[in-house]
């Protein structure tokens, strides 16, 4: 018992501190990242890429740590922590899982578990609250051993209560705020009961996988009822709702949404020319949305690669891949600045390359061999090849599916990384009571070393600088993204004359000179200098928590005769491009930060009848064409200049289906292959 305590400070330890932060030039367009934690031998877990772990002003971030009770793993062993970003320091609350934030004030919920049902130590289920502002905390409710969100106006939070032995055992519960009266939702099925954040409604995962038009989501009104389907088999993939509630975003492609009050069948919009695994909401205006690696701007469908995370679990090829206990799961902070997620390689220290050609003999062709030792063991995807020395640029003696892994294409691009940065030293292995649970699960005791694979650590990486702020005459407006911002720095004439950031609603007198003005992060992140500001004469200059309404970003420009209108931002230049016919809509390119246009719309009589996505070399990378209700008849995905899928739809309904796959249609409330499907199947196998 006291060897066990002894562990489990010293991994405490470890895991505090203030955050570490470093460039990865090599890997992804950021500014920078920051490991908050830093334990591989235990998994740190920031939530699913559809929850939030952002506190509602970006000051805070939450997150589960896998520890250890008596020597054992187990829910009673969790906990939860809160890192301050302001501070920098991190903060154990007390043991429990599943931490939950409020919309819009800085509360966080989380469900506690005392005793282990062992002995005399009674199980105790409860939900915790915590109120950062004021530093209380309360039990609000016990049973609800999971946890949703609370809904859009933080007046109930959803849970599931278990009823151990029962039909159903669990069951839909709302907890009212800030009382706790608990409220059965018996017409609710499904789990993770994810809140709109604007609207009143919520949807659930309830999978029918052998029925391609029975629900994969549903939509519920607060009280549970009107139950309609939100999405359906034949559409599966991660989703979650954009960050402005406008959209249910659906992952897995190019970024899409099917509109809150639209239920399926409705048409799923594309938003972007970039692609996504696991969509979540990235700032709380809508304007960004972002995946596993790639962060979109919806207002020119543009996207980035922002990191790769390069968080894997190498499996036997016998095993069945399990991601939740490796994914990356990011999520973007309220002004869309930065981005959290976890990873279990160290993405400072551990080597990182990528193949510049496919394997030739045994020899692997790589961009470069730095950083990596001179014989061992790499990782190609999820495979582990060994090699027997290197150059700089290749490597060679190399051997196959190391530990019984399956092969991986070794396709010009893929990330290269070392299987021994990936495990565990001796020191930290021996700090734990061996794998958890999760990894004997699903690796076994064939493949040793394979159980010796790294946990996950949660990681920030920053995206971009916090918008600027706006000065004019005697107010100090706040940038278009400003949730995150503390306060602001004032320089005059290119000097600061604020030794701290202005707080929201402050005053400051001015004297005659040029001023600029820098927001500032709780995060401790600035801000370009906004626009300059000449003052003549003494002035009082009034810190505006929200812009006034008669102040706009964007501007009117016509050019040649009022058949061109350009929409000019005041930081940004030309964001929107459209072309008029008498006074009648034809086009609309929307452009991204180089002016080229991503996003390009065509209209007749005023409506949308065509959309299509572009990348910034021009190339057309979808089409969407729509009829006069406007509802979408038909998506077209391409492949340099080829059609690689193209679905069409009856009012939202998907009726037919062509790509490499074959052809399919829907026939009555099945999906099935045509008799040209079945034979492009049958040369499929043929091959």
């Amino acid at each position: 018992m006291k060897h066990s305590v002894l562990i489990v400070a010293v991994l405490l330890a470890q895991a505090a501190g203030a955050k570490e932060v470093f460039q990865t030039p090599n890997n992804g367009s950021n500014l920078g990242v920051w490991r908050i934690t830093n334990e591989p031998a235990i998994r740190h877990w920031a939530n699913y890429h559809n929850t939030q772990c952002w506190s509602p002003d970006g000051r805070y971030l939450c997150y589960t740590r896998y520890g250890l009770l008596d020597g054992r793993y187990g829910d009673a062993a969790d906990e939860v922590h809160l890192y301050d970003l302001l501070k920098n320091e991190d903060r154990l609350l007390e043991r429990g899982f599943n931490p939950r934030w409020a919309k819009t004030r800085n509360w966080l919920f989380y469900v506690r578990i005392t005793g282990d049902g062992r002995g005399k130590r009674e199980q105790v289920v409860e939900v915790r609250w915590l109120d950062l502002d004021t530093g209380k905390t309360k039990t609000l409710a016990a049973g609800v051993e999971a946890l949703g969100e609370t809904t859009h106006d933080d007046r109930w939070i959803l849970g599931a209560k278990r009823f151990r032995g029962e039909t159903p055992e669990f069951v839909t519960v709302r907890i009212a705020l800030p009382g706790g009266a608990v409220e059965e939702l018996r017409e609710v099925v499904g789990s993770q009961l994810l809140p709109n954040p604007r609207y009143p409604v919520f949807f659930t995962r309830q999978d029918h996988k052998s029925e391609p038009f029975g629900a994969t989501r549903w939509f519920y009104d607060l009280d549970g009822r009107n139950k309609r389907m939100g999405v359906p088999t034949l559409q599966q993939c991660h989703m979650s709702w954009i960050g402005n509630g406008e959209f249910l975003l659906l992952g897995n492609g190019l970024v899409r949404g099917r509109r809150w009050n639209e239920p399926f069948p409705s048409s799923v919009h594309i938003l972007a020319a970039i692609g996504v695994g696991d969509i979540s909401p990235c700032g709380r205006s809508g304007r960004y949305v972002c995946g596993d690696h790639n962060v979109a701007d919806l207002r020119s469908g543009d996207g980035r690669h922002f990191i790769e995370p390069l968080s894997i679990i190498c499996y036997p090829a016998t095993v069945k891949d399990d991601s939740g206990i490796y994914d990356a799961d990011p999520k973007g902070s309220p002004d869309g600045t930065k981005i959290c997620f976890v990873s279990n390689y160290d993405l400072k220290d551990g080597p990182l390359t990528c193949v510049e050609s496919p394997l030739r003999g045994d020899v692997l062709q790589v961009k470069s061999s730095v950083g990596f030792p001179e014989s061992g063991s790499l990782v190609l995807r999820r495979e582990v090849l060994g090699y027997r020395r290197k150059t700089p640029t290749t490597f060679e003696g190399v051997t196959r599916s190391l530990h019984n892994t399956m092969q991986s294409p070794a396709t010009p691009g893929a990330p290269v990384t070392s299987f021994e940065a990936r495990c565990l030293t001796d020191t930290q292995w021996r700090q734990i009571p061996g794998a958890q649970s999760a990894m004997r699960k699903s690796i076994g005791d064939e493949s040793p070393a394979l159980l010796r694979q790294r946990q996950t650590d949660v990681y920030v990486t920053v995206i971009r600088k916090p918008d600027r702020p706006y000065l004019r005459a005697t107010q100090l407006i706040p940038g278009e993204e400003h949730y995150e911002t503390a306060g602001y720095h004032l320089l005059r004439d290119g000097r600061k004359v604020t030794e701290k950031p202005l707080p929201i609603g402050a005053s400051i007198e001015l004297q005659p000179g040029e001023y600029r003005a820098i927001a500032v992060e709780w995060s401790g992140l600035e801000s370009e200098p906004s626009l300059p500001l000449r003052v003549e004469k003494p002035a009082k200059l009034q810190v505006l928590a929200q812009p006034p309404q008669d102040f706009s970003w964007t501007s009117d420009r016509w050019l040649e005769g009022r058949s061109v209108r350009e929409i000019v931002h005041l930081h940004d230049g030309v964001i929107h491009r459209e072309w008029y016919r008498n006074g009648v809509r034809l086009q609309r390119h929307d452009l991204n930060a180089e002016g080229k246009a991503i996003r390009r719309l065509a209209f007749e009589n005023g409506k949308l009848v065509q959309r299509e996505y572009h990348d910034s070399d021009g190339k057309l990378l979808s089409r969407e064409l729509f009829d006069a209700a406007g509802f979408i008849t038909e998506w077209i995905r391409f492949d340099q200049t080829a059609e690689r899928d193209h679905w069409w739809f009856d009012r939202g309904m998907p009726v037919k289906h062509i790509s490499k796959e074959g052809e399919f249609v829907k026939q009555g409330d099945e999906w099935v292959a045509t008799k040209q499907g079945k034979r492009q199947e049958k040369k499929k196998r043929n091959r």
